[in-house]
């Protein structure tokens, strides 16, 4: 079963604390991610980083604008809920793609 999101709220720790469809929760750093920098550095911005994250309607992913200074492009930034699932169940990663977890 594909892993979905109920709920996130990002934290201005850059960190996002999801509730998933089946109950469980887990907190998310996205510090690594925005040390990448490219269009990742926009997240570094903290008000940007909570109050710009929006969860699609479905659950299947979280983003961001492109960056704060265009609000209304949503998906700019974007993360799957399988890859955010695995980043925070690292163990299912390697059962599941063993390959990809080396």
């Amino acid at each position: 079963m594909m892993p979905r999101i109920a709920r996130a709220i990002a934290q201005p720790d850059t960190s996002v604390r999801v509730e998933w469809t089946d109950g469980s929760i887990d907190v998310i750093d996205f510090k690594p991610i925005v040390a990448h920098g490219g269009v990742m550095a926009a997240l570094a911005d903290r008000a940007f980083f909570v109050s710009g994250m929006q969860v699609d309607a479905e659950g299947y992913s979280l983003g961001w604008p492109s960056t704060p200074a265009s609000p209304a492009e949503v998906g700019g930034i974007d993360f799957s809920a399988q890859g955010l699932w695995y980043r925070a169940h690292p163990d299912d990663l390697k059962r599941d793609h063993p390959a990809a977890a080396e």
